[in-house]
């Protein structure tokens, strides 16, 4: 029974982790109940999905898909965290959280199939997240409209200055 139980969670986990294209792999090992709690509370703030498997599942869960480089971080206590609407999002707040419990670090992790150390872990937490990226995009599009509206502007302005400086010279002549 123990068995079918695998598969079936290997299963669910293959389900989920299709619909992501990054996710990171973490220890835990040497955390208080505490730490635990408030790294759960963190991950579901931050809309990301934060479960513990054995490492047998897990392997079983990403056998023969685009994730299957995490086999080799696969030793040892490990979490596993994702998001399906923001790949950055576990990697951020697992790098946060890393630098105050002692016991909890980032193995590496996942994404599109190219496996990342620590470091590229971090650089992942470092890209902005589909919030930041759209507000990028509408100041790209709202850029040449601006500068547009500037360069039509600038004309009238122009003039306008032109006209105040003969006012004031006529001023001063007389």
């Amino acid at each position: 029974m123990p068995n079918l139980s695998k598969h079936e969670q290997s299963a669910k986990l293959r389900d989920e982790l299709s619909g992501v294209s990054a996710f990171i792999l973490v220890d835990y090992t040497g955390m208080t109940v505490a730490e635990a709690s408030d790294l759960r509370n963190k991950f579901r703030d931050a809309k990301c999905t934060y479960r513990v498997y054995k490492n047998s599942v897990v392997h079983y869960a990403i056998q023969g898909t685009k994730h299957e480089t995490a086999s080799g971080l696969l030793k040892g206590m490990t979490g596993i965290a994702f998001s399906p609407e923001d790949p950055g999002a576990a990697a951020r707040v697992a790098r946060d959280f890393a630098k105050d419990a002692k016991g909890f670090k980032v193995k590496g992790g996942v994404v599109d199939g190219l496996a990342l150390d620590t470091a590229g872990v971090s650089r992942l937490a470092d890209m902005p997240g589909p919030r930041e990226l759209k507000a990028q995009l509408l100041s790209l599009f709202n850029t040449p409209a601006t500068s547009f509206v500037r360069v039509l502007n600038a004309g009238p302005q122009s003039f306008l200055y032109l006209l105040n400086a003969r006012k004031e010279k006529l001023a001063e002549a007389s």
